[in-house]
């Protein structure tokens, strides 16, 4: 998918609050942080923070990808056995998570101290969740089944995420 200017731009300016909130957060704790220090060490206005994000915990989590539209439909048209697209959708999510490893470890230390921003992330989870659960139904018979393996898989997301953060501590 190719992003136009406007749309590179609104990104990088995005990228450019995260990375300076959670810098600021990992330093000092984000609840010691305030918006207005967050938007001079990005390099943008208050009110531009406000434009991008509703309140420091938001911007700490950022704008986490989601499933691509390509492994949903791969995963719900397939005839492979279920475990094996779960697996392959998760590989390539957490892959895509994973590109900009640095934020992700900050994101994963803030999760950790700061619940309001865990209650952010378990938002963009349940949206996740939900659209899981639609494309397995597909899959499965019981729709029940589908929700509680979309639970599983989302739940899994959300731990290697909190948990990303004591990687580099665990690998040395």
């Amino acid at each position: 998918m190719t992003l136009s200017l406007r749309q590179r731009r609104r990104h990088e300016t995005a990228l450019q609050i995260q990375r300076a909130t959670l810098e600021l957060g990992t330093e000092n704790g984000l609840d010691h942080v305030t918006t207005e220090e967050i938007a001079v060490a990005a390099g943008v206005s208050t009110r531009t923070f406000f434009n991008y994000f509703p309140n420091k915990e938001a911007a700490a989590i950022g704008h986490p990808p989601e499933f691509c539209d390509t492994d949903m439909v791969a995963l719900r048209d397939s005839t492979a056995p279920l475990a094996e697209g779960i697996k392959r959708l998760l590989d390539k999510h957490l892959n895509k998570l994973a590109e900009d490893e640095a934020i992700l470890r900050m994101v994963g230390n803030v999760l950790r101290d700061n619940e309001k921003a865990r209650g952010i992330l378990d938002g963009f989870l349940l949206a996740q969740r939900k659209e899981l659960a639609e494309v397995l139904c597909h899959r499965m018979a019981n729709s029940q089944a589908a929700d509680a393996l979309a639970f599983i898989t989302t739940s899994a997301i959300g731990c290697a995420i909190s948990l990303w953060g004591t990687r580099k501590q665990h690998n040395s």
